[in-house]
């Protein structure tokens, strides 16, 4: 059975708080349906990035801001979850340079507390680029009711993996709700659909149609109300200027 890496180890990751609420409007019973999944589930300890006082940066790039080496567009605090079996990913990288990356996913064991890895993605065309990456996987399987882990990683040097910037989040695979999947079917609109996704708190799925989905104003609206949310989940003091670089970033479409 495959583990995260010894200086990676889950119990030694500090907690990094996401608000899971995104901005469009949720109705009470879907919020406490969302409290019900999740309050006495907790994931696994998580943190936004790690090693390393300056990651893979350059001096001159240091020197331009505070924000974390990698963001991943998910919740930290608890499982985001997905009726995908499939999900899409998205994370932002602030480092100007191209580096390689690292992507893994794991299946997670809330009883033994052991992960087993499902999918690596460490080829050398596999390399960063500034700003928010969405990556979107084929023949993946994924099976409901299953904890999941996922990992990005920037490889600064090979030779000393510690200080390699990283990031984790958890997520989990949930069935339709019988009602949720009566709505779907009733409609064909997509923004109707994301709308029922954030009622029902199905985060990946609303990310998918928010960063994959053909580029108008109202998703837009949807994909800045995320990223709104996610720069909650830093200090107090970056997150103005996390939100602001957030929204402002180019988006850059991975397919695997």
């Amino acid at each position: 059975m495959s583990k995260l890496p010894l200086h990676k180890s889950l119990r030694n990751i500090l907690t990094s708080y996401i608000t899971l609420s995104l901005l469009l409007s949720m109705s009470t019973t879907a919020l406490a349906d969302r409290n019900n999944n999740n309050s006495d589930d907790p994931p696994p300890q998580t943190r936004g990035s790690s090693g390393g006082s300056r990651g893979c940066e350059t001096q001159t790039e240091a020197s331009l801001s505070s924000i974390p080496h990698i963001i991943l567009l998910a919740p930290t605090q608890s499982y985001g979850q997905t009726l995908a079996n499939s999900p899409t990913f998205a994370w932002f990288v602030k480092d100007i340079s191209s580096w390689q990356m690292e992507f893994r996913l794991y299946e997670y064991d809330q009883t033994n507390k052991q992960s087993r890895l499902v999918k690596e993605i460490k080829d050398e065309n596999f390399k960063s680029s500034s700003g928010i990456m969405v990556l979107s996987l084929s023949n993946l399987e994924l099976l409901v009711g299953r904890r999941y882990l996922w990992q990005v990683e920037l490889v600064c040097d090979a030779n000393r993996p510690s200080a390699n910037p990283f990031a984790i989040a958890a997520m989990k695979v949930v069935s339709v709700p019988p009602d949720l999947k009566k709505q779907l079917s009733q409609s064909n609109n997509i923004l109707t659909k994301a709308h029922l996704y954030n009622q029902a708190d199905l985060w990946y799925n609303t990310l998918e149609i928010a960063f994959k989905s053909k580029d108008e104003p109202t998703l837009r609206e949807l994909r800045k109300s995320l990223l709104k949310r996610v720069a909650n989940g830093t200090v107090m003091e970056l997150r103005e200027q996390t939100k602001l670089t957030l929204i402002n970033s180019q988006i850059h479409q991975l397919q695997r």
